[in-house]
């Protein structure tokens, strides 16, 4: 039944002169891409054959739409059993098949034909004249591919109009094997500007290739349900990248993205040619001078406990801060990506100085990164100083245990030293336990996120910067050993 189907869909498809009008594909960053095509028919009035050519190896079935002016979708079928040595056994059980085998004695070729009854996990089962052949010691030879098997996936349609003539099918489907992702390169200008350039890498792992077809990239993660039976056809393609089609570094190819629901959608101005296997990349962010901020950032591996702590050659992280707006030659919507950085050395030559992940960054938003640490710079802290300075004990209401409070007082010593040959923007920060409070400070600090506390200071070159401070904590803690006398 299929093999009469199929030779009617290709008779019909000659008949009704169909051709192809134009192809859309959006591709999403997450293995996934919505794909629009336009086919023109001549349709006949009632039911008629069609097909749709060139879609996608990795179609999802049950994600296809087809749509048109006053017609009617009756059925529709995917067919992809592709052309290999196990589906071309399966299309010949039952058939007689050629077989050679090579002669023990002399090596030559025999050639024997057999009834191929079996071909489970593509290890044939021959009947010959002489019996019946499990593990047959040769190849199995084919005269021709049968109809059912196609080199190229074919969607195929039983479309009913009531009125004869041309038409314009179109066809929407969801398919796997496309992805996107922004990547991003950093080169440091100076002490205080940078250049960014965004570009687009669109990877075709489809196992089909597309020319001359638009193509819009969405940023944004949609929700999709995992398909729990996955047709046979639908098998993973093997990839094959290749670096190819880079967008001209200077400048911006993709224009600002357009808004739609909680997603940006960038659209490639011109139509473009995506091969199987391949990796193009698509400039679409050149901002040659984006204010930054340098900075180091040291955390303290001090804790305000009942023990003195301390830590020492802690070396800083270092990190990269700007602001995505417009007057820096951004404040458009930035996709999370991989953001290389790159700075001159002393002699002007130009060096990777590290990379990190941007998260999605609207406009407006500050952009933070952490490129390394530093090695010229270090710090220590160290707890000089831990008193008890009050005990006081009662019970909460309905608790029969008591409860302790003690109170803590700690002087701390922090210092920073700069080896190197450049001033450097610092931050201390300090993690505060519990219901820590800071009494007294030689160097006037602030709070930060959270439960931090820090000191921003400018350590020079071959300098140390000493901060001594002074805290109190109140300590907690439940004691059913202990006796309150009422």
């Amino acid at each position: 039944m299929k093999k009469t189907w199929l030779l009617m869909t290709v008779g019909s498809l000659v008949a009704f002169n169909a051709s192809a009008l134009e192809t859309e594909i959006t591709i999403y960053n997450q293995d996934l891409a919505l794909i629009k095509k336009s086919q023109s028919f001549s349709l006949k009035s009632g039911a008629n054959d069609v097909v749709f050519n060139e879609v996608a190896q990795q179609l999802k079935p049950e994600s296809v739409f087809i749509y048109g002016d006053n017609i009617r979708v009756l059925e529709q079928n995917y067919d992809y059993a592709g052309i290999n040595y196990a589906t071309m056994l399966n299309a010949h059980i039952g058939k007689t098949v050629n077989t050679v085998r090579q002669a023990p004695d002399n090596g030559k070729n025999i050639f024997e034909k057999a009834v191929l009854l079996a071909a489970d996990g593509g290890i044939p089962v021959l009947k010959f004249d002489y019996g019946i052949e499990t593990n047959f010691p040769g190849r199995v030879l084919f005269d021709s591919i049968p109809p059912e098997l196609n080199s190229t996936p074919v969607l195929m349609a039983k479309i009913e109009t009531a009125v004869a003539g041309a038409k314009d099918l179109n066809l929407a489907y969801l398919a796997n094997g496309f992805s996107w992702q922004a990547n991003y390169v950093v080169n440091v200008n100076d002490e205080t500007t940078l250049s960014l350039l965004g570009r687009a890498a669109i990877s075709n792992d489809s196992g089909s290739g597309y020319d001359n077809v638009k193509v819009n990239l969405v940023a944004g993660e949609v929700n999709t349900v995992r398909q729990f039976m996955q047709p046979r056809a639908m098998k993973a393609m093997g990839v094959n990248l290749m670096m190819a089609d880079s967008a001209n570094s200077m400048g911006a190819v993709i224009s600002e993205p357009m808004a739609m629901d909680s997603y940006y959608i960038y659209k490639i101005p011109e139509n473009t040619t995506l091969k199987n296997g391949q990796m193009k990349q698509v400039s679409f962010i050149n901002a040659p001078k984006v204010k930054y901020e340098k900075e180091g950032v040291l955390n303290s591996g001090i804790y305000f406990n009942t023990s003195k702590t301390y830590y020492k050659d802690v070396h800083p992280s270092v990190y990269y801060r700007f602001i995505n707006q417009k007057e820096d030659g951004l404040g458009m919507p930035l996709p999370q990506g991989k953001i290389s950085f790159y700075a001159p050395d002393d002699n002007g030559a130009l060096q990777f100085i590290g990379e990190n992940v941007i998260d999605n960054k609207a406009e407006g938003q500050k952009v933070s990164l952490q490129l390394g640490k530093f090695f010229d710079v270090y710090g220590e802290g160290k707890m000089t100083e831990l008193t008890k300075t009050d005990t006081h004990k009662y019970r909460k209401q309905k608790d029969d245990c008591p409860t302790v409070a003690d109170t803590y007082r700690y002087k701390v010593s922090y210092t920073t030293t700069n080896k190197g040959k450049k001033d450097v923007e610092m931050v201390l920060k300090q993690p505060l336990n519990g219901q820590t409070k800071i009494i007294k400070e030689s160097l006037q600090g602030k709070a930060g996120d959270g439960n931090v506390y820090e000191w921003h200071f400018t350590l020079k070159a071959g300098t140390t910067q000493q901060i001594d401070v002074e805290a109190e904590n109140v300590i907690e803690q439940r004691r059913c050993d202990e006796i309150i006398l009422e």
